[in-house]
């Protein structure tokens, strides 16, 4: 007994020694004694942070308002630096220099960026700086800049990361997040297991009516909510829609149907309102310094390529983003903005605006002075109203890959228009409108249970985030609404009018076209069958050349129009080789079987820079890997379509043109938002009749919901990266199962002998 207590005060000895030498490790920081740019620096060095993913501007964090803002501490003499740690903005980027006199700075360490929201710790060991002047200063991310704590080792403690201090503050995000959770729980609970009739079945559902309407109350006090509102918000709806269409298929006789579908449309108006940021304006004019509903970095691409289009073509709209933005800025001169990275959209390398220098300049050349005045006008509003330093970094993108077809509308819309918030306003309605219209024809013409699910799976939808959704844009939905008429039109027989629909957003983006080859597969099967029976495939025929009739016509007049409005080779060559460039380019948003299988743990940047390579050889790496497991990639598409032909041979085409669009993350590697696309999955197996065939619907249905719920999972990832690639894993295992359930169907056909 003795001995052990003896062993307990030695252990407790050492764990008080290694925490008195964790303390005496960190450096004494205080006040800065010079700061620019930045407000309530005495938060940096409290030691205290917020819980990690608070909000950006929480309580308890200093803001950096200016691009060069900064802060400088005085260690009081040379000291050894060793260890770093801060919290701060998500995709900021935070530069620590040293220096011995205060006026010379050299780099000490640079915490990146990071992919989950909101705020964000980051730590660094083995620096081996040694300085009595640190500096802290930001580069990247966005317009909005915070950091809540910086501290500095010495020598790395023995606890590690070092344990902060954390404010856990009720705050009103909080208590609209629980209020979320308790009424989606209670929801559930009433939906799936209440009885018609029964005392306990109207009090779930009292319950759950009550903790809904407290939710909205929360909702509204939390209001603007910030992302971790939305994240629940999306994921409650669509687990509740779930729960009520799975029980509206099952035992129906036992449950309060009109309450399900009263439910049901909740969930629809909650989730659509989610997406539309619950009406609070997503973005920022830094101009007019305050929100605005303008998708400022989408439109600063697509608006000057349309508009401009003889001009600047497909390569040239970041050439004179910086040209203009030169001669109205900076008197003309590169100088100051030399070494500011830009990509070059000839072929997708990041290249500075040294390097392009050359081409900068001769970018005016390809314009006459009035059409270069009224560039540099449109121009002047995009960096006024984004800001210098956001609208230089969103040169970092890759441009517009849209289409001559889409360019087409968006031209005779654009054209005589001028860069401005009213312009942008109006031209952003067309999306919202768009998508109504689709809903009400999905309604008249699959039900209305069928259409409110797609509303929710539109809002729930979590794999199109990056950043930001895209309202406030312009003809982001455009083809996907047309993809969904199409379904409808097939659906209702009228043939040829669903060709041109499924034409003109193939036309558009090029994906579609998978859903005009699978709508063949069913249509083909009926053929072969009817062959094989001795009967004439007329029937057949005739459906296949009404669809190909639609379809012609369509391709033929956008193909002539866009080709005589911007040239052929101008408008689809040079958009033939944009995109084969670009489909075949790594990105960390891009989703799908390559992107699964492209994945290597030892080509992440954290640990290339561990082993002191340039981080940015991940992509490089990353298309070798693709390469390297080709034949992998190539099986798995291979079984993906085995199985996708099988389950679409006995469907309708509608059905058949749904599962082609399925096809698009096998087939091709698209960026996250074109797979938004998945709100119109809903629709198959929708207004079949028999009682197997509903069964089936209800199938789809909660598989898609609940994959848009498991979506919210990924948020807990760190980095981007890794949060794509749990969105490709749950859209391949959601596909596969959506496959499975008219396969499925078939074979209880055809054991039951009604097939």
């Amino acid at each position: 007994m003795r001995g052990s207590s003896v062993a307990l005060f030695l252990l407790l000895l050492a764990a008080a020694a290694c925490q008195r030498g964790a303390v005496a490790e960190r450096l004494e920081l205080g006040e800065p004694v010079e700061s620019s740019g930045a407000q309530r620096v005495e938060t940096l060095t409290d030691g205290r942070r917020p819980m990690e993913g608070a909000k950006w501007n929480t309580p308890g964090v200093s803001f950096f308002n200016t691009a060069g803002a900064y802060v400088v501490y005085d260690l009081g003499e040379p000291s050894a630096i060793d260890a770093a740690y801060l919290q701060g903005d998500n995709n900021d980027r935070f530069v620590l220099e040293v220096s011995d006199d205060g006026a010379d700075f050299a780099p000490l360490w640079t915490a990146p960026a990071v992919g989950a929201l909101g705020l964000r710790s980051r730590s660094a060991t083995k620096l081996g700086a040694h300085g009595r002047f640190v500096r802290l200063s930001a580069i990247g991310g966005d317009r909005w800049v915070s950091i809540s704590e910086l501290q500095l080792f010495s020598a790395t403690p023995s606890s590690w990361p070092p344990p902060v201090e954390v404010d856990y503050e009720l705050r009103a995000a909080h208590v609209a997040n629980i209020a979320l959770l308790v009424f989606g729980l209670l929801s559930i609970l009433a939906a799936l297991f209440h009885a018609r009739g029964t005392r306990a079945g109207r009090a779930l559902w009292v319950a759950s009516v009550l903790s809904g309407v407290f939710a909205i109350y929360a909702l509204f006090r939390a209001w603007p909510v910030d992302v971790s509102v939305l994240n629940a918000s999306r994921a409650i709806s669509a687990a509740v829609a779930a729960a009520a269409v799975i029980r509206l298929g099952w035992r129906t006789e036992q449950a309060y149907e009109r309450l399900l579908v009263a439910l049901l449309g909740a969930m629809a108006l909650l989730s659509v309102l989610t997406f539309y940021n619950f009406g609070y304006p997503q973005f920022y004019d830094s101009d007019q310094r305050q929100p605005t509903y303008v998708h400022g970095f989408d439109m600063r691409v697509y608006f000057p390529a349309v508009k401009y289009f003889d001009e600047l073509g497909y390569d040239g709209v970041y050439l004179a983003s910086v040209k203009t933005y030169a001669d109205e800025e900076l008197g003309g001169s590169l100088d100051s903005i030399r070494e500011t990275r830009i990509r070059d959209l000839r072929d997708y390398e990041m290249r500075t605006v040294e390097d392009l220098s050359e081409e900068i300049h001769g970018v005016k050349q390809r314009f006459t002075p009035a059409r270069w005045d009224a560039l540099s006008k449109d121009m002047a509003y995009f960096w006024e109203s984004m800001g210098s330093r956001a609208y230089l970094e969103s040169l970092r993108d890759h441009g517009g890959n849209a289409t001559p077809a889409w360019l087409l509308p968006a031209y005779w819309m654009f054209r005589s228009a001028e860069a401005n918030e009213t312009t942008f306003l109006w031209a952003a309605l067309l999306d919202p409108l768009l998508l109504l219209f689709f809903f009400v024809i999905a309604w008249r013409t699959f039900g209305l249970r069928a259409a409110l699910v797609c509303m929710v799976a539109f809002g729930a939808a979590t794999v199109y985030q990056f950043g930001s959704n895209w309202g406030g844009s312009t003809l982001r939905n455009d083809w996907m609404v047309l993809i969904g008429l199409g379904v409808c039109a097939l659906k209702a027989r009228h043939l040829t009018l669903a060709g041109a629909l499924l034409g003109w957003a193939a036309m558009i983006r090029a994906f579609p076209a998978l859903a005009l080859i699978f709508l063949v597969v069913p249509i083909g099967w009926k053929a072969f069958e009817a062959v094989r029976q001795g009967r004439s495939p007329r029937a057949e025929l005739v459906a296949l050349a009404k669809v190909a009739t639609g379809v012609v016509v369509v391709v033929v007049a956008l193909g002539a129009l866009s080709a005589n409005t911007f040239g052929m080779d101008e408008s689809w060559g040079a958009w033939a080789r944009k995109i084969s460039m670009h489909a075949n380019r790594p990105n960390v948003n891009h989703l799908g079987v390559t992107a699964l299988l492209s994945f290597e743990p030892d080509n992440l940047w954290h640990v290339l820079r561990a082993r002191g390579e340039d981080p940015e050889l991940w992509g490089p790496l990353t298309a070798q890997t693709m390469k390297d497991r080709r034949w992998l990639i190539r099986i798995s598409m291979l079984l993906y379509t085995l199985l996708a032909v099988f389950a679409c041979r006995r469907l309708r085409p509608a059905d058949a043109a749904i599962i082609g669009t399925m096809m698009i993350p096998i087939y091709f590697y698209p960026s996250n938002y074109y797979l938004h696309i998945l709100f119109i999955w809903p629709l198959m197996l929708a207004a079949w009749s028999g009682r197997e065939r509903k069964r089936e619907w209800t199938q789809v249905a909660a598989t898609v919901l609940i994959a848009c719920s498991v979506m919210w999972f990924g948020w807990l990832i760190p980095g981007n990266y890794g949060q794509f690639l749990f969105f490709s894993g749950v859209l391949l295992i959601a596909i596969l199962l959506l496959l499975a359930i008219p396969i499925a169907g078939d074979r209880r056909s055809a054991t039951s002998g009604t097939a």
